[in-house]
């Protein structure tokens, strides 16, 4: 019966297709808009056609130009530098007075200045303000084409809903959040179009250097789109933000919210009604459509602020899901294939689940028209509950500046064993719109003393929700599939505590206290100096700081003569400029670039040392794109650390001593690597059939790739390997070096992403600068067994190493490594296990890949 369903359904489909669309685009009121198959040549959702980003922006710009109802704003640039676009929709009057909208969600924003009784006032002239971002996942292409059939029935249509939705609320879309990869896609599926490689993913990150974690991104704003849209979130206030996204193609058509537990405790409960309460009655009205296969409250839970923003600056999001197609192609999906996952099968009827989608032929198409019914649904409900968004939207704020627990505040010392990540700590609060005050004056609080110059963040403040997440620790709870059963994975990770990423020791204060400071309007950073005295024995620089790393890197660039000491007298690694011609002029210039301070040596330093020349780094990058690859280029290239690209063909070829001095593997399954196979396909196991990558993208490193490797090591080289890319080398036949957790069940070992506490030896050259114990991130990595010649630089030394998040089993970890150096022939592997440039985020473990760089250029010296 199901089969037979679906066969008549796919038939019907095209011509269901056709209706859905045309009812979406038509219905205009207003004339001399250009539609959107007139800019393109075909309606967007149409089988294998897409529009690029150089066409939408055109498209946007014109649409602009011929209604009163869009304004077009460029907010800057992509990482890329294409234009980063903002369209703000409503209705002639409101455009005229945006300032004074703007205004008004401005004052409801902060309760400590807007009595109830102005309050009242204020909701009673002010709009819904709600931002809608499309595409951020590039490959999750259809919203990019659904944006401008949306745009143009708003800038056109004179249906009641719209006009509604035009009066009584301000649109604030972001066409696409990832730009570069929406214009990468396209390309991508323009060139393999008619091939058998149509409606594949390309094999690169779809975002410069993040890929699919540039919506990991809302904490640390490294990236260029990231802070445009975070800027428009901290001006504006929205109430409301939709987030539209993409699934695996067996999975159920659409998702909205309720979210899965947990929920970040942090987040008011009163957003959590309201996000609960609009996803269920979207996606009642998707489904009143006639539309079937939409879930509620499945798979995604709500607990990591690196991919929410908007509900920890007190504003609700609604985030879809909805099945994918293979990019623009249709793809077959058979009602048996359809899948499961937390909190459905998509073959079954459940009370979040009533209306099984029946299997078929699924387009782009489908997707458009069920995300085109979403906005409709959200933007009839901003309109008509405008009352209850901006009241809710004040009382959130209130409860924010009128906590009914504690901390007081945190308190951030200038006085860290890395004081330039006091001041990061502070710049990142800063970012987010979290206001910091800083000492003028020492002071007492919580019993402790703190010096002028500690950054102050009191917990009275409108975006207390977001410091108190990113600065407390997580205790996230443990939760089975069933009783006694495997756990329940998380979404995403668990444990996201900045000052631990950063090192910095961040001070809750529960008591209220009285200091003298200011409020900050902008962060200054740490200045660079030369110390006063004689200089005739060169010049010292402590590498307790990565900043300290980074001037090392940029003065050997420039051929000056350097060393790490490593007799007494001196703090292991500790950076030695002797004296040399010009080198005054270049180490001034380097001090206040880096904000390093340098102390001039009268005589020259003698004992043992390490000489250290620039190394020659190649960064592998494979066709099984590696988010650790891009982030591990992102560090690099903001601190200007030299590396070369190197792929599959560039290691097969060999003779790799001669161009490089060490080789990093940035993090990926080991099969990944050597055989180039992903092990799942986009929708979990090989449930479906996509299509395959072009011949030159496959086969990984392969048997000769990994001899080339070998050989590499063994006549000298240093091969540096992070989390799970470990495993090509630490295998369970390798005598000397394995995998400890080889074996182990998930029910009795799990940790899917928390931050761990090892142990380090800080005289070894891979740890020089460290703190005796460092937080680690560990992700589903793996910990070492050592034996015979091979060293551990950072060890497990307890059955709970937990710092923040959550771990199952730890007593696995105890007495392992995380960082173990493995000589093999005249050379070494450096494995990692855990990301130690973990999402642009773990300043702390940066300095061991530093160091294992540099040391794979060094040699033992006496001066």
């Amino acid at each position: 019966m199901f089969k037979a369903a679906a066969s008549r359904l796919s038939i019907l489909l095209p011509f269901l297709l056709s209706l859905s669309l045309s009812a979406h685009a038509q219905a205009p009121a207003k004339t001399g808009v250009t539609t959107p198959s007139q800019a393109f040549g075909f309606e967007p959702g149409t089988d294998r056609k897409l529009a690029d980003w150089k066409e939408l922006t055109a498209y946007y710009q014109k649409v602009a130009s011929q209604s009163d109802r869009v304004k077009y704003q460029e907010l800057g640039k992509t990482m890329e530098g294409r234009p980063f676009v903002l369209l703000t929709v409503s209705s002639p009057e409101n455009l005229a007075h945006l300032a004074e909208y703007k205004e008004i969600v401005t004052k409801l924003s902060d309760p400590r200045t807007t009595s109830p009784e102005e309050a009242k006032a204020l909701i009673a002239k002010g709009k819904t303000v709600m931002l809608i971002t499309y595409n951020i996942h590039s490959t999750e292409i259809a919203s990019s084409q659904t944006a401008p059939l949306f745009l143009y029935r708003m800038a056109t249509s004179n249906d009641p809903d719209v006009l509604a939705t035009l009066k009584n609320v301000i649109l604030l879309m972001v066409p696409s959040q990832n730009p570069d990869g929406e214009q990468l896609v396209v390309d991508w599926y323009k060139k393999t179009l008619g091939t058998p490689s149509e409606g594949s993913s390309p094999p690169v990150l779809y975002a410069k250097y993040v890929g699919h974690d540039d919506n990991r991104d809302w904490v640390g704003l490294t990236q260029l789109e990231t802070q445009h849209t975070a800027k428009v979130i901290n001006e504006w206030h929205p109430q409301l933000l939709y987030d539209l996204h993409q699934q695996g193609a067996d999975a159920p058509r659409l998702f909205f919210p309720p979210w899965v537990d947990p929920i970040d405790p942090n987040v008011d409960p009163l957003l959590v009604f309201s996000m609960n309460a609009l996803g269920m009655r979207a996606a009642h009205d998707v489904a009143s459509t006639g539309k079937t296969g939409v879930l509620t409250h499945g798979v995604y839970d709500f607990w990591s602020p690196l991919r929410d923003y908007i509900a920890l600056h007190n504003g609700l999001r609604i985030l879809t899901e909805s099945a994918s197609a293979n990019l623009a192609t249709p793809i077959e999906v058979p009602f048996e294939k359809l899948g499961t996952g937390i909190g459905y099968d998509a073959k079954v009827a459940a009370w979040n689940y009533p209306n099984p989608w029946m299997g078929g032929t699924w387009h782009m198409g489908d997707i458009v028209a069920y995300q085109m019914d979403a906005l409709e649904s959200l933007t009839k409900s901003a309109a008509t509950d405008r009352v209850q968004f901006l009241s809710d939207f004040y009382k959130i704020s209130d409860h924010a500046v009128h906590p009914a627990s504690g901390p007081y505040a945190y308190v951030i010392s200038p006085e860290q064993h890395d004081p330039a990540m006091a001041v990061k700590l502070a710049q990142t609060l800063f970012n987010a719109g979290v206001e910091v005050q800083q000492a003028t004056a020492p002071f007492q609080a919580g019993g402790k003393s703190f010096p002028t110059g500690s950054y102050v963040v009191v917990f009275d403040q409108p975006y207390r929700n977001f410091a108190k997440t990113v600065l407390e620790r997580q205790k996230y709870p443990d939760i089975r599939e069933y009783p006694g059963g495997p756990p329940q994975r998380p979404y995403d990770v668990t444990g996201t505590t900045v000052p631990l990423f950063y090192g910095v020791d961040a001070i809750a204060i529960e008591d209220k206290f009285t200091v003298q400071a200011k409020k900050l309007t902008a962060i200054a950073p740490i200045v660079g100096r030369v110390e006063p005295g004689s200089a005739q024995g060169g010049y010292l620089l402590d590498d307790a700081g990565n900043a300290s790393l980074y001037t090392l890197f940029s003065l050997l660039s420039e051929g000056v003569k350097a060393y790490r000491l490593t007799g007494p007298g001196h703090s292991p690694g500790t950076i030695y400029i002797p004296a040399q011609p010009g080198i005054a002029t270049k180490i001034e210039v380097a001090a206040k670039k880096f904000g390093v301070t340098f102390k001039p040596s009268a005589q020259p330093v003698t004992g043992a040392a390490l000489a250290v020349t620039i190394p020659r780094v190649g960064l592998y990058k494979s066709w099984v794109a590696a988010l650790d690859e891009g982030w591990t280029r992102w560090v690099f290239d903001t601190n200007g650390v030299p590396y070369k690209t190197i792929f599959d063909a560039d290691i097969r070829k060999g003779n790799l001593n001669a161009q490089f001095d060490a080789i990093i593997l940035p993090d990926n399954a080991a099969q990944a690597i050597l055989t180039g196979r992903f092990g799942f396909g986009r929708g979990g196991p090989e449930r479906l059939t996509y299509p395959p990558l072009p011949a030159e993208y496959v086969g990984g490193l392969g048997p000769e790739g990994a001899a080339a490797l070998k050989a590499f090591v063994e006549n000298g080289g240093t091969v540096i390997t992070d989390n799970k890319a470990s495993n090509v080398y630490a295998t369970k036949d390798n005598k000397v070096f394995s995998d400890a957790l080889q074996g182990v069940p998930s029910k009795e070992f799990y940790c899917p992403g928390s931050q761990l506490e090892i142990t380090v030896d800080t005289t070894n050259p891979i740890a020089f600068g460290s703190t005796p114990t460092v937080p680690v991130f560990f992700e589903t990595g793996p910990t070492f067994k050592l034996s015979g010649d091979a060293k551990s630089v950072g060890h497990y030394t307890s059955d709970n190493p937990l710092l923040s998040g959550w771990i199952l089993g730890g007593k696995y970890l105890n007495g392992t490594s995380a960082i173990a150096v493995v000589p093999t022939g005249k050379g070494r592997v450096i494995a990692f296990g855990f990301i130690p440039l973990y999402r642009g985020l773990s300043d702390a473990t940066y300095k061991f890949m530093l160091n294992a760089m540099l040391y794979s250029s060094s040699h033992s010296a006496t001066l």
